[in-house]
């Protein structure tokens, strides 16, 4: 989903089957988003708009009066929109006024509530129609593109987001396939946190209490650095030892870090992969993915 760079996460909960999402801009709240993996085959999208309106209802108060609903209205009429998938559209005012819509997504059966709010004397269809367009609630292909603060990646899909921290200064996405998992990291004002320090120092003091768990070595790169190593194990330090096929079996975790500085934006940007096999190819293949966009983009935390 695109949204104008202006509009400022609010909210935001979640996970790969349910989750919400509410951006605001400086005044007061411009959308708001919910999905729900579904239980049933054919979900009553009626009935998941009157349990809808009778949660606002009850928020408003008093001033449930004044609220005006109107549903089954025209509003997109794009038929790739409507591909695979049974929607409603409705809007309503009280203080504020609102266009939304409900729908069931027949592939990757998710309900998605959402809607765009304006003042009642604010058009917001163009914004409305634009918005919900842009909307995906599943991946195509083997990768996912994740956004958000014009930060702009792809990450193989099997890998679902962990955590994340989402600050001016600091955004961080952690990533996890089974025992393997990835973490993106962009620092702002790079200027200051370097300020009397190289990157690579920075780097190995800022990540020392991680790094002192692996065997590691450091090369300068194309864009910056990169890190690989494998993580140390007690038979280490015998020099010969019947445990070494043991060893050979279960193998050791791979560690691979991408870290560099961009001075024109003054970030800085760590990829880092673990996992037993291919940690340094995954780490080049997000760290190439990265680019910095001049909108935001949160079409990822549908489904990912």
């Amino acid at each position: 989903m695109e949204l104008p760079s202006n509009w400022e996460f609010s909210a935001l909960s979640g996970d790969y089957d349910n989750g919400y999402i509410r951006m605001d801009d400086e005044n007061i709240p411009r959308m708001e988003l919910k999905w729900t993996k579904s239980k049933e085959k054919k979900p009553d999208l009626q009935k998941i708009l009157d349990d809808y309106f009778k949660s606002m209802k009850k928020r408003l108060g008093a001033s449930a009066s004044e609220l005006k609903i109107k549903r089954n209205i025209e509003l997109i009429k794009n038929e790739s929109f409507l591909k695979n998938r049974n929607a409603t559209f409705y809007n309503w005012k009280s203080n504020v006024r609102a266009n939304g819509a409900v729908w069931y997504c027949e592939e990757c059966k998710r309900i998605v509530v959402i809607q765009i709010m304006g003042y009642l004397k604010e058009n917001i269809l163009a914004d409305t129609i634009r918005i919900l367009e842009s909307v995906q609630d599943h991946p195509n292909g083997h990768r996912i593109f994740w956004s958000a603060y014009q930060l702009a990646m792809d990450v193989p899909r099997r890998y679902q987001l962990e955590k994340r921290k989402l600050m001016s200064g600091y955004i961080s996405f952690s990533f996890v396939d089974g025992s393997r998992s990835l973490n993106v990291e962009r620092y702002g004002l790079a200027d200051v946190i370097l300020k009397g320090s190289s990157l690579e120092n920075w780097f190995r003091a800022y990540y020392s209490k991680t790094l002192r768990r692996y065997g590691f070595s450091i090369e300068n790169a194309a864009t910056g650095f990169t890190m690989t190593g494998q993580e140390k194990r007690f038979i280490d330090k015998i020099p010969f030892s019947p445990l070494f096929l043991i060893d050979k079996i279960l193998r050791r975790k791979q560690i691979a870090s991408n870290f560099w500085h961009c001075r024109e934006s003054n970030r800085i940007f760590v990829v880092t992969s673990i996992s037993k096999k291919g940690a340094d190819e995954l780490a080049l293949e997000v760290s190439s993915s990265i680019r910095e966009r001049g909108e935001q983009a949160l079409e990822s935390k549908l489904y990912a």
